[in-house]
């Protein structure tokens, strides 16, 4: 017994188990975790290892090198790179996609404990750190005040909220960046301190040795254990001023340079920190300036836990933060910077109204076909069940409700009436044609007529998405719940068209037996509604009339009219080959980052008042919505931070836009560019140089990486690298459209080297290590110890006073305390020489690199690479160097090349399925044709849309192979009906064409229609399917009219020359 049967026979049943799917569907959609991209397994790992003060050819020869070597000989990866620079080496190891990261991580941690021992014994230890840069924070606060200072900021961000945020279920971290930390400052004066003998590391150990409790053990007693405590920790601050540093006993003292005056001091008197320094609880100096719309601020970034629902998690947060608001001071204004979660709302409610309006846009399709309402209902109301059970599987293969996994049920919803409109056309045909049947009779008969075609149209439209589970790189990391998807919705739809649909169809659409001349009087008798249905119907009827003129004439004609076609499809593949090609779509997210970098050297203060220039200046703007601004980096000790972590001649100032606005955000920034580099506002932030990061990409991250063009140029000297790099910036600068030419080479530091004379420093008992403690202490300063208050860390730091070390003349003069107890002038036994050294070195592949990156504006990245290509070109490279262009090219030739295998082989499965239905070899190789069809769709949809093809436009083409050879396939099926009824060949295959007209028009004008709204891009995100959308409509629309013609008369042709063959060899 067939699936239409068991339904129509089993009604009840029937539909209990779908009440059923309907329960378990709303269950799972509560239950799906709502997102806004899938989750993405970023193939990178990076290994942090710090070396405080260490120069960056230092780290590169200590620490760098053996890590790369180690890392180098993991099985699966793919390219290493690593940056030196002072205090830190950065190797970044990037696997293939399908790489277990877990296992990968675990390998490099390996590798590593192998070359411990061969690292410097002062340098941290290696941390493996997994790198996600599409990790962003769910949500981003500013806590701001105009009465309130850094330091009060930054306690209240502490207090208040960072505490009260972690314990919310789903929150992973939540991160302070911005305001101050309070100190309590020990400034030594020099003069007091060559007075008393003392020297500046004596005051560093004293005050780490005091500060401090200690257990002691116990001690028994009776029946009674005490414990036993030392304690030594201040209590107040101000206890940090009246710590003993030392005993002065001077009549002791060896110092051959003590006079008589000296001596007649009074002795063994204790001499106290006041003694020798200004003891102050004051601000720490500033690292970083951060603001918001020009307040100044503390930013609090929350992470989420890994499978916590998103938009769940914002909502506890908000909630808290309502409950905080109550309590906090009134002055403090707390501002939502980010919020994912609005993002994530609006782009799921995009998508769905996406689908609902290309339902109701198919209904009206149907009903103008069927010219029926009720029947049109029926059909329609498959869509929420099976969009329904698609939700259930969904919960169970752990795929999220995001804006991809949401596309593809969009994308089914106009497809997954395919099976559906075939179904009730062919009971309804069947019913006209045998009124005295009954409904029950000919919805069972119908279906099943047909079942046979629709479960291998099907299969192909499932096996051209499933070869995309096979596809590589960011493009297979996206669209792998896409695909997933649309298989799911497409087995399901096919499922309830054989069960569903002929039960409702024979229990809600049964009539009495009737006659043609009383379904004619019916219809006559129905009112203004069946009129209208009547007008728009007319179309439909003149396609009929005209296809029913042209098949005839194009099959009389067939290899004249085949040859036309043949041009056609030659000229839409040489306009797709002139289009320009991206990776992924761009999407105008409203949002921009601009650069700034000063010399090296620059002091905070100065790359602050710069970035205020332009923060003030971009305020202005109309579009603007809100202005951040950071400014240097505060001195966390987070992994994350460190690596992270900017520099004090470098700011960064993010520009959020409105949403209603006019301009672009390409345009904004176009104009910003010329105002500042071009025009009048240059002389206004000399000598700063400005870039600027456009967010246009969903999967990408703001940094200079992000350029679409990146030259990479590799060679074991650095001069020549630089030579070569300045060659090839003035090559790509000329370019047109080419802007914002930059290049990795970080500009050399201004130092000042202390060159010590190891015999004179003998001479004194002092040590390299003595010598440069003393320096370190002196000039940087020196976190002593920490002061403890109400669950607060407070830094003691001890350094020399700003009047002893705020020339360089006065560096010279800086005293180094000797254990012979005398005071020695560092000029004594140093050598001072200034000069500069590179703050950054970078490697790829274990080579010297140096990368050169190029922005474009109004200009594809076809053309562009390849005046690229011939601007390189015409430079003279050296041997042992090279220079090629990398960037967005090289993910471009990776993801279309992963394409192209999933495209061959979606390709071989929807033959391999038409073959097994049709049992024959050669019948599926002329329903094939309907694939080049829709590329000329495709061509003309994306050149009137001016769409560029991306990695999106090829994944729509490979969906075109499973959904236009559907058409053929109900064409070449019923033929074969025909013929084995007994049909002559031409009157078979115009009888055909004829007959399946109107269900092969309401399935093609159904499910492009129900693509419309998704093509319009309409809401967050929707830029990434709209090109998919844009490239299936083209290409069904004009593939289902060519279809109409060329695989009749191909059919037609193809049997007769067979016959011919044959007559021959029988001769």
């Amino acid at each position: 017994m067939s699936l239409p049967d068991l339904s129509i026979r089993r009604p009840i049943t029937t539909l209990m188990v779908y009440i059923g799917v309907f329960l378990f569907g709303v269950i799972s959609f509560n239950l799906l975790s709502q997102e806004l991209f899938p989750p993405i397994t970023y193939p990178q790992l990076s290994i942090v290892t710090p070396y405080e003060n260490a120069a960056p050819e230092e780290i590169e020869t200590l620490i760098t090198r053996p890590i790369e070597e180690a890392v180098g000989s993991v099985s699966g990866l793919r390219r290493i790179t690593s940056t030196s620079k002072e205090g830190l080496s950065l190797v970044v190891a990037e696997f293939g996609w399908n790489q277990h990261m877990d296992f990968a991580s675990l390998a490099v941690r390996e590798k590593l404990d192998l070359i411990k021992e061969r690292l410097p014994r002062d340098a941290s230890e290696p941390v493996v750190v997994k790198f996600n840069p599409f990790e962003l924070p769910i949500l981003t606060l500013s806590i701001s005040s105009s009465e309130r200072t850094p330091v009060q900021l930054k306690r209240i961000a502490k207090k208040w909220f960072k505490g009260e945020l972690e314990k919310i279920q789903g929150v992973a971290s939540a991160s302070i960046s911005g305001g101050s930390d309070e100190q309590i400052l020990v400034n030594v004066d020099q003069a007091k301190l060559k007075a008393s003998g003392v020297s500046i590391v004596e005051i560093t150990d004293a005050i780490g040795a005091s500060n401090l409790n200690f257990p002691g053990g116990t001690i028994k007693e009776s029946f009674y254990e005490y414990l036993v405590r030392t304690l030594g920790e201040f209590q107040k601050a101000e206890e940090v001023a009246d710590l003993p540093v030392r005993r002065d006993n001077l009549k002791e003292s060896k110092n051959p340079f003590l006079n008589e005056e000296n001596l007649k001091l009074p002795s063994n008197r204790l001499i106290l920190l006041k003694d020798v320094a200004d003891v102050s609880r004051t601000q720490k100096k500033r690292t970083s300036f951060s603001r918001f719309n020009g307040l100044e601020n503390v930013t609090i970034a929350v992470q989420k836990q890994a499978q916590s629902n998103t938009l769940k998690t914002v909502n506890l947060i908000k909630h808290k933060l309502k409950e905080l608001k109550e309590e906090l001071p009134k002055d403090i204004q707390v501002d939502v910077v980010y919020d994912q979660s609005k993002f994530i709302r609006e782009a799921l409610d995009g998508v769905k109204d996406a689908a609902i309006q290309g339902g109701f846009l198919a209904f009206l399709v149907l009903v103008i076909f069927l010219r029926d309402f009720k029947n049109s209902a029926l059909v329609i109301t498959i869509t929420p069940v099976t969009v329904l059970a698609t939700y259930t599987l969904m919960h169970f293969l752990n795929i999220s409700l995001n804006v991809i996994s949401l596309g593809g049920v969009a994308l089914g919803v106009g497809m997954l009436l395919d099976n559906a409109v075939v179904v009730i056309e062919n009971v309804y045909r069947r019913f006209r044609e045998n009124p005295g049947a009954g409904m029950t009779e000919a919805a069972a008969a119908g279906s099943n007529e047909v079942m046979a075609p629709m479960a291998a149209s099907t299969l192909t439209t499932v096996s051209v998405f499933l070869p995309i589970v096979f596809v590589t790189g960011i493009a297979g990391q996206i669209f792998k719940e896409l695909a997933w998807v649309v298989v799911v919705t497409q087995v399901i739809s096919a499922i309830i068209a054989f069960t569903l649909l002929p039960m409702l169809i024979a229990k809600v659409g049964a009539k009495s037996p009737l006659t043609q001349r009383d379904i004619h009087e019916e219809q006559r008798q129905q009112g203004v509604v069946q009129r209208v249905l009547e007008f728009t119907s007319r179309p439909i009827r003149a396609i009929e009339n005209a296809y029913a003129k042209v098949l005839p004439a194009f099959i009389k004609a067939k290899w004249f009219y085949l040859g036309v076609v043949l041009l056609i499809f030659i000229f839409s593949l040489l306009i797709l080959n002139s289009f320009d090609r991206i990776l992924l779509p761009k999407v105008d997210q409203g949002q921009f980052m601009v650069k700034v970098d000063l010399p090296v050297g620059s002091r905070i203060e100065f790359t602050n008042k710069i970035a205020g220039k332009i923060e003030n200046f971009v305020s202005g703007i109309p579009e603007v919505k809100s202005v951040a601004v950071v400014a240097g980096s505060s001195k966390g000790d987070s992994t994350k931070e460190i690596v992270e972590r900017i520099g004090a001649n470098q700011a960064q100032i993010v520009v959020t836009l409105k949403p209603d606005r006019a301009r672009s955000t390409a345009d904004i920034v176009q104009n910003l560019r010329q105002y500042f580099e071009l025009s009048s506002g240059r002389p206004e932030i000399l000598p700063a140089r400005l870039s600027y990061v456009l967010y246009d990409s969903a999967f990408k991250v703001g940094s200079e990486n992000d350029a679409p063009i990146v030259v990479e140029i590799k060679g074991p000297d650095l001069e020549e690298l630089k030579k070569l790099a300045t060659k090839t910036q003035d090559g790509l600068g000329q370019i047109e459209g080419v802007y914002g030419v930059t290049n990795s080479i970080a500009e050399a530091f201004p130092e000042t080297k202390l060159i010590i004379n190891k015999d004179r420093a003998a001479y004194y008992r002092l040590s390299v290590t003595n010598i440069a403690q003393a320096a370190n202490i002196a000039v940087k300063g020196f976190t002593a110890s920490k002061f403890k208050e109400q669950g607060n860390e407070i830094d003691i730091r001890v350094q020399m006073k700003e009047g002893d070390r705020d020339k360089f003349s006065k560096l010279s003069q800086l005293f180094i305390h000797s254990p012979l107890d005398m005071d020695i002038p560092l000029s004594d036994f140093v050598e001072f020489k200034r000069g500069k050294g590179p703050s950054e070195i970078k490697r790829i592949s274990q080579e010297r690199t140096v990368e050169v990156y190029a922005k474009i504006y109004d200009r594809g990245l076809k053309e562009t690479v390849a005046d690229a290509q011939s601007a390189i070109d015409r430079i003279h490279v050296p041997g042992r160097y090279s220079v090629r262009i990398a960037g967005e090219k090289q993910e471009i030739q990776e993801s279309f090349a992963s394409l192209q295998f999933a495209f061959i082989l979606a390709l071989v499965l929807v033959y391999m399925v038409m073959a097994a239905q049709f049992e024959s070899l050669w019948q599926p190789f002329l329903i094939m044709f309907c694939l080049p069809l829709s590329l000329i769709g495709v061509a003309a949809a994306l050149w009137i849309s001016h769409t560029p093809i991306s990695v999106v436009v090829i994944l729509g083409i490979i969906l075109l192979g499973g959904i236009v050879v559907n058409n053929g396939i109900i064409l070449i099926d019923f033929i074969n009906q025909l013929r084995s009824q007994g049909a002559v060949l031409e009157e078979a295959v115009i009888q055909a064409g004829k007959t399946r007209l109107r269900p092969i028009l309401m399935t093609a004008f159904s499910s492009a229609i129900g693509l419309v709204p998704l093509a319009l891009g309409i809401g967050e995100g929707a830029e990434l399917q709209a090109p998919m959308a844009v490239t299936v409509m083209g290409g069904i629309l004009i593939a289902t009219f060519l279809t109409l013609v060329v695989t009749p008369s191909l059919y037609l042709g193809t049997e007769e020359i067979a016959n011919k063959l044959f007559r021959r060899s029988k001769v």
